[in-house]
């Protein structure tokens, strides 16, 4: 039992740092042309999230972070998860912990500096590696039963 719940926080802190650490440079990629005082339009004008999304290739970005966490999550679940016998609350942990985590590491890092757009990241980050966490444990527990 020990040894498992270290295996678990051992990989919720790698999950934490790795999806960070990507998230990260994917939002510094996608804003590397951005004009700070642009975004403004989501505060000051009336303008869809989606108009500022497209200006900044977010999507784009958002899918390359996609999937590289499916990658990511992938190897833990094939060589970590299955071959310690890892139940559900060890993949809720696992799942859950670093999205929480990460979601407030996004929201205090610079929230007094464009609220808004890290209201949004914090959110896009959480629910990104949620999706594709449970996109891979699921997958990867039908085709192992």
């Amino acid at each position: 039992m020990e040894q498992t719940m270290g295996i678990v926080m051992l990989l919720v802190g790698g999950g934490l740092m790795f999806s960070l650490l990507v998230f990260f440079t994917c939002e510094e990629k996608s804003l590397k042309d951005a004009n700070f005082s642009d975004m403004k339009c989501m505060v000051t004008k009336e303008v869809g999230v989606t108009e500022c999304f497209s200006q900044f290739n977010t999507i784009r970005y958002l899918g390359i972070f996609f999937i590289t966490l499916i990658f990511f999550n992938s190897l833990v679940a094939n060589y970590v998860a299955i071959p310690n016998g890892f139940g559900m609350k060890e993949i809720l942990a696992y799942t859950f912990v670093p999205s929480l985590l990460g979601s407030c590491i996004i929201l205090l890092v610079k929230w007094t500096y464009q609220p808004v757009m890290k209201l949004i990241s914090s959110f896009l980050y959480g629910a990104t590696f949620i999706a594709a966490s449970v996109i891979v444990f699921s997958t990867t527990a039908l085709f192992n039963s």
